[in-house]
């Protein structure tokens, strides 16, 4: 039974990008209204549904967040990934929004598994900083956080290697075992916590086996028909990539998470590799494998392949 007054909308954070999208997606499926905040009007246009409210804003604008927040019981918030400084300064000014407007709860959706003790990483001090930020704001919230998302693979740069020469490439070596998951399990395991109203608790996400990278991309090919050879980048080339296409520095701040699993492989070991177990109010929550993810996406590999 939800636990969620289903004639208010729930607000969802990014609603245009492939997280925001998939908790959207998510709250329909379980015939919630939503309330989807978007930065810009295209973006909108393509979000237009039955069941959905679009909300023009920014986590830069505090008039937007009030607005958007209006009205809300609950909501999804995710942050752009970004210095960890400009994440906490945007996560405080929707916190302050639901604060202002009453918000009951909400799901704290985050980048990447977060070591328990503090380091130097930056994507993990972020997370840490925006966790803080949460917990001083004093409202109900539950953490969701991935162990490897699987939709890295439909990014347009991997559509191409996979699907063109029949390789994937990612910064990781092929011995590293991840239990992948996806933002659509992501997102169902949000929905499931705020419709039970199971605030309070941190939830790693994860798939349903630790996979290789030769294992990783057997299942890919199970799932195309095709076969995909692995093939771990050098962090230094993934670098250099990343700041050809982005920009100088921003390849070393995107690698600095691979770098850090690299030289901690333990860590890796506990943040990537272990399926997911069940956990207090996720304890019927079945994460999809990568065959099956394959198989519900194949068109989108396909589509690349015309």
């Amino acid at each position: 039974m939800s636990m969620i007054d289903t004639s208010k909308p729930i607000l969802v954070f990014l609603a245009g990008g492939v997280q925001g999208g998939a908790v959207l997606r998510a709250a329909r499926a379980r015939g919630f209204k939503v309330r989807a905040l978007v930065r810009d009007r295209p973006c909108a246009a393509a979000l237009q549904a039955p069941g959905v409210e679009l909300a023009l804003g920014d986590l830069g604008d505090a008039a937007s967040l009030a607005a958007a927040s209006t009205g809300i019981d609950h909501a999804v918030l995710q942050v752009p990934i970004g210095p960890a400084a400009a994440m906490t300064a945007q996560a405080e000014s929707a916190l302050a929004a639901f604060k202002a407007a009453g918000v009951k709860s909400f799901v704290l959706k985050l980048a990447s598994a977060s070591r328990p003790a503090p380091c130097e990483e930056p994507s993990f001090v972020a997370n840490r900083m925006i966790e803080d930020t949460a917990r001083a704001f004093g409202l109900p919230f539950a953490i969701v956080r991935p162990t490897m998302y699987l939709d890295n693979l439909l990014k347009p740069s991997a559509l191409a290697e996979i699907m063109g020469e029949g390789v994937f490439a990612p910064p990781i070596p092929a011995s590293q075992r991840i239990a992948w998951t996806s933002a659509d399990d992501c997102a169902d395991a949000a929905l499931m916590l705020l419709e039970r109203g199971a605030m309070g608790g941190d939830h790693r996400i994860a798939g349903p086996e630790s996979l290789t990278g030769d294992e990783l991309v057997a299942r890919v090919s199970a799932g195309l028909g095709r076969t995909i050879r692995y093939h771990g980048q050098p962090l230094d080339e993934f670098e250099r990539e990343v700041d050809a296409a982005m920009g100088q520095g921003v390849g070393r701040r995107v690698a600095s998470k691979f770098r850090y699993f690299a030289a901690y492989p333990r860590e890796a070991e506990s943040i990537l590799a272990q399926p997911f177990a069940p956990q207090p109010s996720l304890e019927d929550f079945r994460p999809t494998d990568v065959e099956a993810w394959v198989r519900a996406h194949r068109m989108k590999f396909e589509d690349a392949d015309a």
